[in-house]
């Protein structure tokens, strides 16, 4: 079970810097958690799991990558970009199994009938189904019946075949596989199956359960990685407490308070303003970070944010050596503050009230607290936020077939995305996952604040 050499060509190209923010995302999503859970970096987690097992993982994450396209507005995957520009090279057993690859799922299968270096059967575990002949070589003779296995099974020239990245899940993380992927998976894929579909609309006729059910898988390979790697690690080494503390020693406390512009005044201006004040340093056209002792113009941009954690504190600095105190984003006519204290973000509205007098409208405030934070598996609304994060990219009938992400984009789609939101939030009154819920950071999200009506 290792990497496969097929893929060489596409490993490299991955190396180009179109691709290296996508390919770095997509990595951190894998692996990201353990390392911040566990204290552990890639050599580190390596040296705990083994060689054989993080090539495996590896080549997970990688695949994944390969499904990826490179942003919201291009569709292209890195598969469609080296296919177009490097293909010839490539033989056409090779660009077929790339492109299978690139429109796969990562699924849990059950092996059975393992013929050692010829073939297995393989039932999905998590959509359901038949079994299927898959043909394999090296990893038939490494498996044994029953073994629960974390892959993607693709169809090349009429044959079913294994992708490169491979898991063995215990039985405890196979029943965490089932309730945190199968089972909302299903729950979506009900709910899709009962939308009314117009006659001549383009999904007339589909399985819209299947259709929901893989748009859910597709966006979940990641959390297969995070539950093998939390089942693997946490018999091997203890997790890293989180701080409780800022630099400060305030106890930490996450604040997001968003301020419309009022009418009238330029975001252009906004910028100018903050541009102007010694304490805000700039880290990119929309980003400033207050610090408490500024070096240098503040205009200039202003060097990479990192953080770490010392004696239960958590420091966030530049590289300068600056430690960061808030953050300030301004993007859709909106100013977001985030501050990790309840003193720093009161002492941050102070200085924004000083240094934008009369330029910001009412603020909308969400505070998580450190006891949220520290055991988000005693806050449902966690559960509730992730669903809600993966709606805004499904397409909906009600807005036309694209996602609510999409139609935000359009003068017409703002409308309908309002109207739908407003919906939302009615239902959301009467369920007992959503009492309470605050809806208020979708409307931000998708940049229609503006058009909030709120459900009363």
């Amino acid at each position: 079970m290792a990497k496969n050499h097929e893929l060489n060509g596409l490993i490299k190209w991955s190396n180009r810097e179109e691709w290296r923010d996508l390919f770095d995302d997509v990595f951190e999503e894998h692996f990201g958690s353990a390392f911040d859970d566990y204290g552990v970096d890639y050599e580190k987690l390596e040296e705990l799991i083994g060689e054989a097992e993080m090539r495996n993982l590896w080549g997970c994450a990688f695949e994944d990558f390969l499904t990826r396209p490179a942003s919201e507005e291009d569709e292209r995957t890195i598969v469609d970009d080296y296919l177009k520009r490097r293909g010839w090279k490539e033989s056409p057993s090779a660009r077929r199994y790339m492109e299978a690859l690139r429109d796969s799922l990562f699924s849990l299968y059950e092996v059975s009938g393992i013929v050692p270096g010829q073939s297995m059967l393989l039932r999905d575990l998590v959509r359901g189904g038949e079994p299927a002949l898959v043909t394999e070589h090296s990893a038939t003779r490494m498996l044994k019946e029953g073994d629960r296995l974390g892959c993607r099974v693709v169809e090349v020239a009429g044959k079913q075949r294994l992708g490169g990245g491979l898991m063995r899940f215990s039985e405890t993380a196979v029943a965490e596989v089932m309730r945190v992927i199968a089972d909302p998976m299903k729950q979506l894929g009900e709910e899709a199956s009962k939308q009314e579909i117009p006659a001549d609309d383009v999904l007339e006729g589909l399985d819209l359960q299947s259709l929901g059910e893989t748009m859910f898988l597709h966006g979940s390979a990641p959390e297969f990685t995070a539950i093998w790697l939390e089942d693997t690690l946490s018999g091997k080494i203890a997790k890293v407490l989180p701080p409780r503390f800022n630099s400060d020693g305030e106890e930490l406390s996450f604040h997001t308070i968003s301020y419309p512009l009022t009418a009238g005044v330029s975001v252009d201006g906004i910028a100018r303003r903050l541009n102007e004040t010694p304490e805000l340093l700039r880290e990119d056209e929309a980003v400033w970070n207050w610090v408490e002792t500024p070096a240098g113009a503040a205009s200039a941009p202003s060097s990479g944010k990192g953080s770490y954690v010392e004696n239960e504190r958590l420091h966030i600095t530049l590289e300068d050596g600056n430690e960061v105190l808030a953050s300030i984003n301004l993007q859709d006519r909106m100013l977001i503050l985030s501050a990790n204290s309840k003193l720093r973000a009161d002492r941050a509205k102070i200085m924004l009230k000083s240094i934008l007098k009369g330029q910001l409208g009412q603020p909308r405030i969400q505070l998580h607290s450190y006891d949220e934070l520290a055991n988000p598996d005693d806050e449902p609304e966690f559960a509730t936020h992730d669903l809600f994060t993966r709606l805004l990219d499904l397409p909906l009938d009600i807005l036309g077939d694209v996602s609510p992400r999409e139609a935000a984009r359009t003068a017409q789609g703002r409308g309908k995305v309002a109207k739908w939101l407003d919906e939302l939030e009615v239902w959301g009154r009467e369920q007992p996952g959503t009492v309470g819920y605050d809806f208020g950071w979708i409307w931000e999200e998708l940049g229609i604040a503006d058009l909030r009506t709120k459900a009363k």
